[in-house]
């Protein structure tokens, strides 16, 4: 993911090879992706929505209201604020789950929100969307079909990637396909966006403003009002799922729907993520290691 900045920024002429597939390739990857989630989950219905309710509750309207706030706040500029739009509309970072076990958060909680979160953006993502791109001219229509290509057809399909003869090999090849795919999305946003990044550094510099407020400020937050409240592997999960969005859906969607500036606020965001996921990472390792003293 970084190199893919790096190239984005210093080559980007490779990008018109990619500018028009972006969409293919998130699809590709999700199946991939999703393949990992068992539909086992349904088992327990109450435990299920249960997890869903929150998650969706944390991710799209807790983290949406800050994001999509914040940016009329911020920024004049409708095609920014579109790009925050579709932040807001996007489902939870299916990197999540692996995380969740690194950091021992509550597995349970992480795979059947992730699930829920994905169905739910079915409907929520175009609602989103469409409320607040009404001066685009996007058909709903339009919003829906993206939707459809890149949450329900590759979760369907990935059922195909679980049958016992392909699944040893699907596991095995999942995490490169997944971060070969997110870094040819985040290299083909960063590419056509370079002249504006560089020309006008304070978008960039106001896009990661609000960016830290709705993830380690927000995270911060929750785990002060949370951490006596819920059990500590629980609240792992659940601030994950408050600040992990998935990245590659926000860029390949809004330069599908809105093309241009728009994709400027989700590709700072995937920087954001690692960076969050790194923070988390040392938070939780300092935290075990003074437990153990």
């Amino acid at each position: 993911m970084i190199l893919a900045l790096i190239l984005g920024l210093t080559l980007p002429s490779s990008a018109i090879y990619f500018k028009n597939y972006t969409l293919y390739i998130l699809a590709v990857v999700m199946v991939f992706s999703t393949s990992g989630i068992s539909f086992n989950v349904f088992a327990d219905y109450k435990s299920f929505l249960k997890s869903s309710f929150i998650s969706i509750f944390l991710n799209y309207l807790i983290h949406g209201i800050i994001v999509i706030s914040l940016s009329f706040i911020f920024f004049d500029d409708y095609n920014i604020i579109l790009g925050f739009v579709v932040i807001a509309a996007t489902p939870p970072g299916v990197a999540i789950i692996p995380f969740t076990l690194s950091f021992k958060g509550d597995e349970n909680f992480s795979l059947k929100g992730i699930l829920g979160t994905y169905l739910a953006a079915i409907a929520i993502s175009p609602i989103i969307i469409e409320l607040f791109s009404a001066k685009s001219n996007i058909s709903p229509l339009e919003i829906i079909y993206t939707i459809l290509q890149v949450i329900l057809i590759p979760i369907l399909l990935s059922r195909i990637l679980r049958l016992k003869k392909i699944y040893p090999f699907a596991e095995k090849i999942r995490g490169r396909v997944a971060d070969i795919g997110f870094a040819l999305i985040l290299y083909t946003a960063v590419a056509i966006n370079r002249n504006v990044i560089f020309k006008e550094i304070d978008i960039v510099l106001k896009v990661s403003l609000i960016l830290f407020i709705a993830m380690f400020v927000a995270g911060y937050i929750f785990n002060k009002i949370m951490k006596k409240r819920i059990p500590e592997n629980l609240l792992i999960s659940q601030n994950l799922m408050l600040t992990i969005k998935s990245s590659g859906f926000a860029i390949a969607t809004s330069m599908t729907l809105f093309g241009g500036k728009s994709a400027i606020a989700p590709a700072v965001m995937s920087v954001f993520v690692l960076l969050y996921l790194l923070y988390k990472g040392i938070v939780i390792d300092i935290k075990n290691k003074n437990i153990k003293v």
